[in-house]
């Protein structure tokens, strides 16, 4: 059992900080995550107003509701990264050492 430990305490710290790189790679591409603050004001348009682009102003919000949420996904799991990475290096920091 004492074998076991003393293996895995060799590859805990890297592997935390593994983890900790990928998560703040994750928060660089898509930041962090944000709360919405924002208050429609604006001129708002119906569902079926067609855009320059050709789509119509309900396919615009639908696209741009689905990338929202996958940024708030990814920016997540980046947080989640960091802190497991945080915490298997201070996880490291209790398994023994070697007699």
């Amino acid at each position: 059992m004492c074998d076991i430990l003393l293996f895995f305490r060799k590859w805990l710290n890297a592997i935390g900080l593994s983890l900790g790189i990928v998560g703040v790679v994750f928060i660089w591409i898509w930041g962090l995550p944000q709360p919405s603050f924002e208050r429609s004001v604006l001129i708002a348009l119906e569902d079926a107003t067609p855009l320059p682009d050709g789509r119509t102003a309900a396919q615009h919000a639908e696209e741009t509701q689905a990338r929202e949420r996958h940024y708030r996904l990814m920016s997540s799991i980046g947080l989640g990264f960091i802190l497991a990475g945080f915490a298997l290096q201070l996880a490291n920091e209790f398994v023994p050492r070697e007699p």
